[in-house]
């Protein structure tokens, strides 16, 4: 019995694989119309650190961030007049951070300066945008202010509010002194000329305010 051989033959199969690339272009992208102009004159800039820290390298990453700043002015009372200091706030200065910043009361390092504004006294101030300010007192606002400093008082919270961008005008829910000390009904409108008397030639000076804000740790997880 004749045995046939078998022939194995392998067969060696080659995939070509074929990939197409398009042409692309990338066109740049303009920063927003006019950003440059709507920067008010009045802002400054201040920087602002922020620090990070992963968990897993232990080091410490710090990033710089520009934070649009704006002068304000706060009036503060000096031997009987008025007289204002600079203070720098995030920008824009809205009226209840001024405000606040007033009943913190003069800052540290200037000498010479009081407020007869009670720091705890719930005061509202709001605009509509029409350039006047509404300011809410509490109905006890003069029970524990002497009647020496009432008129000054109000000279603090009318000054410094038109001093502000966009307030000409201040209106109380109730009656309040002017600088002469006369009475002004609820609802009529004061504005900086009515207290002008009171100011002194010069202001107390300046001071700036720094942010600095530290992350909490933050973990990263390797792949």
């Amino acid at each position: 019995m004749n045995r046939l051989p078998f022939l194995c033959v392998a067969i060696g199969v080659v995939a070509v694989g074929c990939s197409v690339v398009g042409d692309s272009s990338v066109e740049p992208v303009d920063p927003p119309f006019g950003l440059g102009d709507t920067l008010a004159t009045t802002t400054t800039m201040e920087t602002t650190t922020t620090i990070a820290q992963t968990t897993t390298s232990g080091l410490e990453t710090t990033t710089t961030v520009n934070v649009q700043l704006e002068q304000v002015r706060l009036y503060f009372i000096t031997s009987g007049q008025i007289t204002y200091v600079t203070s720098t706030t995030s920008f824009p200065a809205a009226l209840p951070t001024i405000l606040s910043a007033l009943q913190d009361g003069p800052p540290e390092g200037i000498v010479g300066l009081r407020s007869a504004l009670p720091p705890t006294a719930t005061i509202v101030v709001t605009t509509d945008g029409s350039g006047i300010a509404n300011v809410e007192l509490p109905p006890d606002f003069f029970v524990n202010i002497p009647v020496g400093d009432q008129q000054l008082v109000i000279a603090q919270l009318v000054l410094t509010l038109t001093d502000s961008r966009g307030i000409g005008q201040v209106i109380f829910n109730q009656a309040v002194p002017k600088s002469n000390g006369e009475l002004t009904p609820a609802g009529q409108p004061l504005s900086y000329r009515d207290f002008q008397s009171l100011l002194t030639s010069a202001a107390a000076g300046s001071f700036t305010a720094t942010t600095t804000t530290t992350l909490p740790p933050t973990t990263t997880v390797a792949p």
